[in-house]
């Protein structure tokens, strides 16, 4: 009888501090999520992960069966992501650092 209170007692500690680094886990998952930690725009995709992988497949799609015309909007998303990288910090809009 004393050895399954016993037993029973070790159950519900092991319970208790599986339920503490879960806690743990959850928290330093969600302080490496956030906007803070990530940036805005890797956050934003993180966060909407099923339409990040639609608009690339998309885009595959285009560059697969349209090769110049994907080339061309490429090298135009790739002009303005250094333009904003460029301007944006200037204005102070914060989430968008230079790296």
């Amino acid at each position: 009888m004393a050895n399954a209170q016993e037993l029973a007692a070790r159950r519900a500690a092991l319970v208790a501090q599986c339920a503490a680094q879960r806690a743990v886990v959850a928290h330093e998952f969600a302080v490496l999520k956030s906007p803070e930690t990530l940036g805005v725009v890797p956050a934003y995709v993180s966060e909407h992960k099923k339409t990040a992988l639609i608009v690339a497949g998309v885009a595959a799609g285009f560059l697969a069966t349209k090769p110049k015309w994907a080339v061309g909007v490429v090298t135009a998303g790739v002009s303005l992501y250094k333009f904003a990288q460029r301007v944006l910090p200037v204005l102070r809009w914060k989430g968008f650092e230079v790296h």
